[in-house]
């Protein structure tokens, strides 16, 4: 019995052998092409022994027995050339299944291609919108959280820049008031000083007048009169005056001295004030708010659009087939015309015989 193996060594069931392409390889056209492998060698020696014994019996001679080999041959090789014909388209035949199942099988891998390809373009699309996504959400709760420290570092510099402005008021404030009473109390100093001088120069004053009136009165004693009395006399007020002047010149000097002091002191006091006030704090003012953060933009993704038919291309179309009986034909009339042409010379030599 007949049978074509599978690539595991078993023979073909009826569901695989049907799945399978008509051409070489197929069990039934196998057989037939077994089967017209066996006619080409056995029937030509058949034909050939037919046409000895026709020929034969026709003539009834030696010659007659060699047109009925030469028509048996020809007959054979009639049969030889069909079988190769049809042989022939048959295979033609069986490469073009071959070629139309390669092509179609190629076509359906192509469309199972474009779906995978577009599949996964959209699965890498969607993929980095949820990546893009989890980052800019990272990023956004990142800048949030910075913000809310800005915030509290912001409060914290505003209310620490009120205090020390309001410290610094308070010392600029005490300092001026030192000053005021520094000053004050150095001046009180000074004028007491300058009173004491003046009460000591008054006192030094009353004592020298009072000791030439007591010398006055001591040469008036002594009963003296006339010009010796008055040079006496206006001697000791000259004394005296002198000794009195040079108390005032005193007084005068102190007094000049008490009012550079004065003055000095004065100044002394301008320049503590302009150094209180040189490191008095200018006000801070309102400091700028933090910038509230701007959540991050997200990319628009375009995915890529729905395959169509006229993606995959038009099907495979399958080729033309050879019939294997026209072709057995063509042959066979060649081989009909061959011997037609053969048969008058036969039947001019068998004359002659």
């Amino acid at each position: 019995m007949y049978q074509m193996m599978n690539e595991f060594g078993t023979p073909y069931s009826e569901v695989e052998d049907s799945m399978r392409p008509k051409g070489i390889g197929h069990r039934h056209i196998d057989k037939e092409l077994a089967v017209s492998g066996m006619e080409s060698q056995i029937l030509p020696l058949v034909f050939a022994g037919a046409g000895a014994a026709i020929g034969g019996a026709v003539a009834g001679t030696a010659a007659g027995a060699l047109v009925g080999a030469s028509i048996g041959s020809a007959l054979g090789g009639g049969m030889s050339q069909a079988n190769a014909a049809r042989k022939q388209a048959e295979q033609a035949n069986a490469a073009t299944d071959r070629q139309y199942y390669y092509d179609t099988a190629a076509w359906q891998m192509k469309k199972e291609q474009l779906r995978s390809d577009r599949e996964h373009a959209v699965l890498e699309l969607e993929t980095r919108a949820e990546n893009e996504q989890t980052v800019n959400e990272y990023r956004d709760a990142l800048n949030l959280q910075k913000y809310n420290y800005d915030v509290q570092i912001r409060a914290n510099e505003q209310e620490s820049l009120d205090k020390q402005f309001e410290k610094s008021n308070e010392i600029y404030n005490v300092q001026m008031d030192y000053n005021a009473m520094a000053e004050q109390s150095a001046m009180d100093q000074e004028y007491h000083k300058l009173e004491e001088i003046k009460a000591e120069a008054r006192f030094d004053d009353e004592e020298i007048r009072l000791q030439a009136l007591m010398d006055e009165g001591k040469l008036r004693a002594l009963g003296q009169s006339g010009n010796t009395l008055d040079q006496q006399v206006h001697g000791v007020w000259l004394k005296a005056g002198k000794r009195i002047a040079a108390i005032n010149a005193s007084v005068e000097s102190a007094g000049r001295a008490s009012r550079s002091i004065i003055k000095e002191i004065g100044l002394d006091k301008d320049t503590a004030d302009l150094q209180a006030f040189a490191s008095k704090m200018l006000d801070p003012g309102v400091l700028p708010d933090v910038i509230e953060p701007i959540a991050l933009p997200y990319t628009e993704w375009v995915m890529p659009r729905a395959l169509e038919e006229y993606d995959f291309g038009p099907a495979p179309v399958q080729g033309a087939y050879y019939d294997p009986g026209a072709a057995a034909g063509r042959a066979w009339g060649s081989t009909i015309s061959s011997i037609a042409g053969m048969i008058p010379s036969y039947g001019k030599m068998l004359d002659i015989i």
